[in-house]
This record gives structure tokens, C-alpha cells and sequence, in this order.
């Protein structure tokens, strides 16, 4: 009787045991860094007209779309758009206060920054500060991350980028 007691309850304990594959930890500090560092990569890429650069963090199959600072409807971001002739440049630009904040799944990522520049028109003003506010949503595609919308908009008592024509 003992041993069946014994062979019962050793079953039972492997029945409920739940094996699962050890799934690595994911550093969400690193993460963050990381997250950081792609969306400045892909921001500089973006003002610089770098098409080629900026895409790689582009889903072909999501696109990404971005409400700007001047108010505009809402862009799909497209190597035309990105390439696009403004009219104005920026001569600084620099991304500072990054906050991400993460799904419980660790694939999508809200990251919110600030933005100051000095925009330079081709015929016209030069050294015109620029201050917005930014958010930015990433998700990891098949393991690379890629930018799914950015909304941007001008902070309290300053602009955002010129009104389009």
C-alpha cells in the first residue's frame, strides 16, 4: 500500500509539473538603451533626407505614419516624403528626456522625447528655434524593431517645423 501511495503521488507531481523551455531573460535596461539609440538613428536619418537609412527601421509590410509639428494631416512616411524639398533645414537638432515605456510582452514600445533645434530657411530666416515634444511607437518585427508612428507637436510658447505651402 505504501509503495502504490508512494507511485500515485510521484505521478501526480510529475503530472502537474509544467516543463516549459527556459525562454532567455530579456534585459529591458539594455532594451531601453537600445530602443534609444534606434529611434535618435532613425530620427537623424529622417531629418537628414537619408532615405536609405531611415527605411531600415521602416516595416515594408506596416509602413509608418507621423503627425507632424506644424499641425499638417496625417503622412505616411514614404521616400518621396522623406526626400521631399522643405525649403528649410535644420541646422541643430537634438533629442534629450527619452522616456519608453514597454508592453508586458516586451514587443512594442512607446518612447517620448523632447526636440530642439534651429531651423534655417533656404530664402529667408536662418537660427529659427524649434522645441516639440515627441512620442514614438516601435514594434519588434521578427526581431528587429521598427517605427510604426510618430506624433509630434510643438512645446508650450514655441514652433514646430514651418507650414507647409
Amino acid at each position: 500500500m505504501k509503495k502504490l501511495i508512494f507511485l500515485l503521488s510521484i505521478m501526480i507531481s510529475f503530472s502537474c509539473a509544467n516543463p516549459t523551455e527556459d525562454e532567455p531573460a530579456i534585459d529591458a535596461d539594455s532594451l531601453v538603451s537600445k530602443i534609444v539609440k534606434i529611434s535618435n538613428d532613425f530620427q537623424s536619418a529622417y531629418i537628414s533626407q537619408d532615405w536609405a537609412m531611415a527605411s531600415q527601421w521602416i516595416s515594408p509590410e506596416l509602413g509608418t505614419t507621423i503627425f507632424n509639428s506644424n499641425g499638417s494631416a496625417l503622412a505616411v512616411q514614404t521616400e518621396e516624403q522623406v526626400n521631399n524639398d522643405r525649403g528649410w533645414d535644420f541646422g541643430t537638432f537634438e533629442m534629450s528626456n527619452h522616456q519608453v515605456f514597454m508592453s508586458p510582452d516586451m514587443n512594442t514600445a512607446v518612447i517620448t522625447f523632447d526636440a530642439d533645434g534651429l531651423i534655417n530657411f533656404n530664402e529667408g530666416d536662418q537660427n529659427v528655434p524649434y522645441a516639440t515634444r515627441a512620442s514614438q511607437t516601435w514594434v519588434n518585427e521578427n526581431g528587429e524593431w521598427k517605427v510604426m508612428h510618430s506624433h509630434w507637436s510643438p512645446r508650450t510658447n514655441s514652433q514646430g517645423i514651418p507650414q507647409e505651402n
